[in-house]
């Protein structure tokens, strides 16, 4: 027997054995309900965990975003596991025929061994090893799943975890109006005692009202703190929209609160940042160590003035491919950094040669900003798809920029044929 065979032989024993295990309430009279919710739930948290290394491999969510969303997916196992089911059903005390049950547990031992050869470990392997390649989710088949959840949820309007992640889902393909509304049922459902959604939806709001933190999302941020005192995110964007608002002593407040958390450094280093922009920030509230890391940046009087003037050209081998139709795509992201854009400028194709700027008004993300960094690597892309990960056949072309030439035309190139 070759060592395949004997690892399906083993794994189809190992099946059967933890078949029969489970199967228990069907050779006893009794079962406890407490248990079989337990394993549910256990079962989803693993689906759930698949499904972001899914999302992450096919690039829908950023690699640093993602712990993130497995904390909130333990978390919310934790909860779900302590809690207590007044209202579950005592399971049905009568044995059905244990011949149906032998049967049942000897197809379960056949699918799982032939499942796991064709479909476990040894795929693994070989997509770890590079000898396959993951299937990467189209921007259709992103938009058809999100179109199927919603019809879903149309039939289970009390679905609080749907409408999250319907919410999640809207706001990754940057539909943050429709993201907003999708959070607005997850808090009409939970009677806006949850931090998470209400910070969720007025970061939504914020986004799709061209980042006006004033209003309707800074009343979702202050119902978050009143709620959790302590909540991160919450505790960013309301001081964000305080000082938006040009309440720098409350903005102050809250981000002295949020440095005295257990915070990642890149995320620390920005929220000092911010207080010094602030000005006279209180020495006690850096946490230590952080005082010396402006030293390594360059001093500058008004870091919200960085902008990068890029002036673009096509090589001319590359003049007959460029796509039909295409969407000129720039953005920079931190040459040390995160992978996230810290800026991008999207448009309709123009006729090259042709200036594009760069600013932090163009920011994805309000926590990172083109003006936070001091080197960046700039790409000029014409996309054919108009996505914004790269297709073959796209022309692209990139180089590395410092704040030094920051104030002076930058010259770049595309160059290449993206395969």
């Amino acid at each position: 027997m070759s060592g395949t065979m004997l690892l399906v032989a083993l794994m189809t024993l190992l099946t059967i054995v933890t078949a029969v295990s489970l199967s228990r309430p069907w050779w006893q009279r009794h079962a406890s309900p407490e248990a079989q919710r337990r394993a549910s739930n256990v079962e989803a948290y693993r689906h759930r965990l698949t499904e972001i290394d899914n999302e992450v491999a096919a690039g829908l969510i950023a690699a640093d975003a993602a712990p993130a969303m497995r904390d909130e997916a333990g978390g919310r196992l934790l909860d779900d596991v302590g809690a207590v089911d007044a209202a579950a059903t005592p399971i049905s005390t009568a044995s059905p025929p244990r011949r149906a049950a032998l049967i049942l547990l000897l197809l379960l031992g056949v699918f799982a061994g032939g499942y796991y050869y064709w479909q476990g470990s040894w795929q693994l392997q070989r997509l770890v090893s590079g000898e396959a390649k993951p299937e990467a989710m189209s921007a259709e088949a992103m938009e058809q799943a999100v179109a199927t959840l919603a019809s879903q949820l149309e039939s289970t309007p009390e679905d609080a975890d749907g409408w999250a992640m319907l919410g999640r889902s809207y706001f990754v393909l940057q539909r943050y109006a429709d993201s907003a509304r999708a959070y607005a049922q997850v808090n009409r459902i939970t009677d806006h005692r949850n931090p998470d959604a209400l910070t969720s939806e007025g970061e939504a709001l914020a986004l799709a009202g061209n980042r006006d933190l004033s209003g309707r999302p800074r009343e979702l941020f202050d119902q978050a703190l009143a709620i959790e005192p302590m909540h991160g995110k919450s505790l960013w964007y309301a001081g964000l929209a305080a000082a938006q608002a040009g309440d720098a002593a409350l903005a102050r407040q809250h981000w002295s609160v949020l440095l005295a958390q257990q915070l990642p450094d890149e995320l620390r280093t920005v929220i000092a940042q911010r207080l010094q922009e602030l000005g006279d920030a209180p020495a006690d509230t850096a946490p230590p160590g952080l005082a010396a890391a402006p030293e390594s940046a360059p001093a500058q009087a008004t870091p919200s003035t960085v902008a990068l003037q890029v002036h673009l050209s096509l090589a001319p081998e590359l003049r007959n491919k460029a796509p039909k139709d295409a969407v000129l795509i720039v953005f920079a992201r931190a040459q040390s950094g995160p992978p996230m854009p810290v800026a991008v400028n999207r448009g309709p194709a123009p006729v090259l040669p042709a200036d594009v700027r760069l600013d932090d008004s163009m920011a994805v993300m309000p926590t990172m900003k083109l003006s936070q960094f001091d080197s960046w690597v700039v790409t000029a892309r014409l996309s054919g798809s108009g996505q914004a990960k790269a297709q073959s056949g796209d022309l692209q072309g990139s180089r590395v920029v410092t704040r030094a030439e920051a104030g002076e035309p930058l010259a770049l190139t595309i160059d290449q044929v993206v395969p």
